[in-house]
């Protein structure tokens, strides 16, 4: 039977007793050799309530796998809107949302002007990674992110019954795997082409179900 011994100062305001949940921290820090995430990312919290007419909002359903799935062009807008986060091009993001779901993407540089929109915002629920080096892509985090391995230690680690989530303190925990990051510059590139390809590829569709 697995064991974890976690000193009472170290609950935090989650307080949670599961075996599961402490044992997944750990895992989150075994990659030998690794790098920790928060010294590659850091977290962006910017919000806006108001939304602009040439606006991108993305719900946690606009993204599957790495790739996007963009939303209904009819323009319409919901009446009433909550709080989203600013999403700075550039940046991968994760929602913390039944991560079962996969809803994990890298938002490319240049994503506002292919869709001709002033900014992008997503739901709360995403988290938004940013690069902490600006000259450095992060891009190769998605597939990494998908990987079985991080995938389980996010499905042990949720809390929230019906609406199991799991918490930034863990994503920021995890270790980058040194093959990871020493392959980084050239996975971050396949990303970025293949991110690139599948919203082209849905703008080119969209162009023919308008003229049929």
């Amino acid at each position: 039977m697995d064991k974890v011994c976690v000193a009472q100062e170290e609950l935090g305001p989650l307080c949670s007793l599961s075996p599961e949940y402490w044992l997944s921290f750990l895992s989150a820090q075994d990659a030998e050799g690794g790098i920790p995430l928060e010294e590659i990312v850091s977290l962006y919290k910017k919000t806006r309530s108001s939304i602009g007419e040439n606006t991108l909002v993305l719900d946690t359903g606009n993204s599957d796998r790495g790739l996007f799935i963009l939303p209904s062009s009819d323009g319409s807008r919901p009446q009433r809107t909550s709080n989203k986060k600013v999403v700075p091009e550039g940046s991968v993001l994760i929602s913390r949302l039944r991560p079962y779901l996969k809803q994990v993407v890298y938002v490319p540089y240049g994503i506002c002007e292919l869709l001709g929109v002033d900014s992008i915002l997503c739901s709360t629920e995403y988290y938004v990674l940013e690069s902490k080096d600006p000259e450095s892509s992060i891009a190769y985090l998605v597939p990494w992110l998908l990987s079985s391995k991080v995938q389980s230690i996010f499905d042990q680690a949720t809390t929230g019954g019906h609406h199991p989530r799991f918490n930034e303190e863990l994503l920021l925990r995890l270790s980058v795997p040194k093959n990871i990051y020493d392959t980084s510059a050239s996975t971050s590139k396949r990303v970025d082409s293949l991110v690139a390809q599948h919203l082209h590829a849905q703008l080119e569709m969209s162009k023919i179900i308008v003229q049929a």
